[in-house]
């Protein structure tokens, strides 16, 4: 038994160490930037303080941060002078915190590098406004190619004028996660809606008919994982209640995700034998506040998400997931984007992918049948 329970810590610190070494090196946080505390990764990733020292130890072994007693961490990796000749491409993402990031910029940095490619990268954090100064900037810079994920991309995207800009210039450009209803752009994502059929079909076939779920509504994905929950319902006759819904935003996640937020969730559905949730991180959040009211998974109530990462700290349950193809997800936008950079007629071509739907062995859905 503790031989399988270090093993687990191990995988917990090789993800932190890995997330941490990513956004330092790709130069998401720069030189000097200001490194999450230790209280802030426990409360992101449900890890152990320990866990989060592990990691953390190591980046400092290595001189990417360094500690400065009474102030915090700090980014100490000036990064390798870039050689001007090499052609390069933007990578624009909506979100560097995201524990899914280093493996999607592994797999594309893979291809990239072994094409001769260096990358560029730049991070929204879901602002628009931010995302036109990123484009405008790596047009400026000549980019031989865009990867971009949509910042607030159920919404029709403002920026109709750099993106105009970027075919009227022939830029090859895909976009990964999601895409813009009002942009026509070729994307790599996840089947979303029929990943959301499969899960809620899943509850259902073992007898959950009060099903609950939290969804993300600024992001194409939200949308599309509730449209699939919903058509789920349909087909199969279950009831829908608007009141065992709650929505979330990047502005208002942490108080619509916080104790009190999650309370009130859990008020309007007591009564629901099981949820579907956006992603593993909100998994981990309501799975806590339920330990904290003496509840369980899946005992109490069963809960599915999506991205297959196992976030939270109790080692007696997996969350039945969607499995996220990270690494391969990027590794496939990297080689759709050279063809794309090798094919002047691009723009009239379907470069698109969606991956079918995969799905865990977690033990978190209870058969009630």
């Amino acid at each position: 038994m503790s031989e399988k329970i270090g093993e687990q810590s191990l995988l917990k610190y090789e993800k932190l160490y890995n997330w941490g070494r990513t956004l330092i090196t790709s130069g998401v946080i720069q030189n000097e930037d200001k490194f999450p505390s230790e209280n802030i990764l426990q409360k992101k990733f449900g890890y152990s303080r320990q866990t989060v020292r592990t990691a953390l130890n190591q980046l400092e072994a290595e001189g990417l941060i360094k500690r400065v007693k009474g102030s915090g961490t700090y980014v100490s990796y000036e990064g390798n002078l870039r050689n001007g000749e090499r052609p390069r491409i933007g990578l624009i993402l909506s979100y560097f915190s995201d524990y899914l990031f280093p493996r999607v910029y592994d797999g594309i940095d893979s291809v990239m590098k072994e094409a001769g490619y260096d990358i560029d990268v730049a991070v929204t954090k879901n602002r628009l406004n931010d995302e036109a100064l990123y484009l405008e900037g790596l047009l400026n810079g000549n980019v031989a190619g865009f990867i971009i994920e949509g910042t607030r991309s159920f919404f029709p995207n403002p920026n109709i004028r750099l993106y105009e800009e970027i075919r009227k210039r022939n830029i090859p450009t895909l976009f990964i996660h999601n895409h813009y209803s009002n942009q026509r752009f070729d994307s790599v994502e996840m089947s979303d809606a029929r990943a959301a059929y499969k899960l809620t079909e899943i509850l259902i076939q073992n007898g959950h008919r009060r099903i609950a779920g939290i969804f993300k509504y600024d992001d194409m994905q939200g949308i599309e994982r509730y449209k699939g929950f919903v058509e789920c319902l349909s087909d199969y006759g279950v009831k829908f209640d608007d009141d065992w819904i709650r929505w979330y935003s990047t502005k208002d996640m942490e108080e619509k995700l916080s104790k009190k937020g999650l309370l009130r969730m859990y008020r309007r559905t007591k009564d629901c034998t099981a949820m579907i949730v956006y992603n593993d991180e909100v998994a981990g959040y309501y799975m806590e506040f339920l330990e904290e009211r003496g509840l369980h998974v899946p005992e109490d109530v069963s809960l599915v998400s999506f991205d297959d990462e196992e976030l939270q700290q109790d080692a007696r349950v997996k969350v039945l997931s969607v499995v996220h193809p990270k690494y391969n997800l990027g590794r496939i936008t990297g080689k759709n984007l050279l063809r794309m950079m090798d094919d002047p007629d691009w723009q009239n071509k379907n470069y698109s992918y969606r991956f079918p739907v995969s799905i865990n062995d977690g033990n978190s859905v209870k058969d009630i049948r």
